[in-house]
């Protein structure tokens, strides 16, 4: 049987919104789970695919949409890789069952089909089998949530996809508000002298130029991106310790995934002399369930704490667990801190 495609379902907390994306729009003619009328989605290719009914058996590749279909309560409508549900909507530690396939990260087009998922909802460079599962008859939305208007549209659309528009509405205004709540904290602070931020991302000297996603999340905070001028491409820029010295940032952010500790930067003699170190303003970005640097549902969680650690005078009166708390509490259910998660 021959192989098509690797599905995920390690899917950890692998992730927030701007403006609406006007290229994609999306419409139902039914927009209550309880409704049996056609709904027409529009997905992150621009496909529209239409479904007799909101999906119930859903079966997905990708880490993001998992996150998202948990935050709308359907943890329990997503098939495994191996046709298990998914229970857990934090760890998604798939329950054992008898089911499963030779490899539980791989699955073939036979075998997606004998799931019979009402829809399958996948990574944009999967797409490529997106045909050999329409000619049997299975609904495709190709997610690409790689940035924060193509996250609100994946949520957008898939909220209607799965017959949960009132509670992706919810989850878009909660980000909209507070993103407005942030913006207008920030118009205290200097433009002109906005702190200078140093991101560390798959390494301590690989950082995001202006076209990668965690430029806008410290723009969205309130600091300056010295990296920002680096590269056009949507890739990390690999730099030396002599450039990040002479940028000199007032700021240092370390993401869960760069390998480094704040602690192994405050001891490096070689970066002894950059602000961010003499001030001690190095920090290690939450969180180990959600990479918070990273688009997904807990974007919005990093940018708070970005904002607090750039400028914190300015955010002050901010508490960042009881936030996080809130937010995990309204969209998952449960708290971040019965989760045994911890924010410095």
């Amino acid at each position: 049987m021959k192989k098509i495609a690797k599905f995920l379902i390690l899917v950890l907390i692998v992730c927030t919104f701007g403006a609406c994306n006007k290229s994609t729009t999306a419409s139902t003619q039914g927009a209550n789970a309880a409704d049996n009328r056609e709904i027409t989605v529009t997905d992150g290719a621009g496909r529209k695919i239409k479904l007799s009914k909101p999906a119930e058996k859903i079966l997905t590749n990708y880490p993001i949409a998992v996150q998202i279909l948990c935050a709308l309560g359907k943890q329990n409508n997503i098939l495994g890789a191996d046709g298990n549900v998914i229970k857990d909507p934090l760890t998604f530690s798939p329950k054992s069952g008898t089911n499963k396939v030779s490899s539980a990260n791989e699955m073939n087009v036979e075998q997606i089909v004998a799931s019979k998922p009402d829809l399958v909802i996948m990574q944009k460079k999967n797409q490529k089998i997106v045909p050999s599962l329409e000619k049997s008859n299975i609904k495709v939305f190709v997610a690409n949530a790689e940035s924060l208007d193509e996250l609100e549209s994946t949520v957008k659309n898939l909220g209607i996809a799965v017959g949960r528009e009132k509670q992706s509405h919810e989850f878009m205004n909660y980000y909209a508000k507070t993103l407005n709540s942030i913006d207008n904290k920030l118009k205290a602070v200097d433009q002109n002298n906005r702190p200078k931020v140093y991101m560390a991302g798959g390494a301590m000297y690989s950082t995001p130029g202006k076209n990668m996603f965690q430029n806008s999340l410290i723009k969205l905070a309130g600091g300056v991106n010295v990296a920002e001028s680096l590269s056009e491409s949507a890739k990390w820029s690999q730099v030396s310790a002599e450039q990040v010295i002479n940028w000199n940032p007032d700021v240092i952010i370390l993401t869960q995934y760069c390998g480094v500790k704040p602690q192994d930067v405050l001891n490096n003699p070689t970066l002894k002399d950059i602000n961010a170190v003499k001030n001690k303003k190095v920090y290690l970005m939450p969180s180990k369930m959600s990479a918070w640097a990273m688009p997904c549902p807990q974007t919005i969680l990093g940018i708070m704490w970005l904002s607090k650690k750039i400028n914190p005078q300015v955010f002050k009166d901010i508490d960042i667990m009881e936030e996080v708390n809130d937010f995990y509490q309204k969209f998952y259910g449960t708290t971040y801190t019965k989760l045994g998660g911890n924010v410095d």
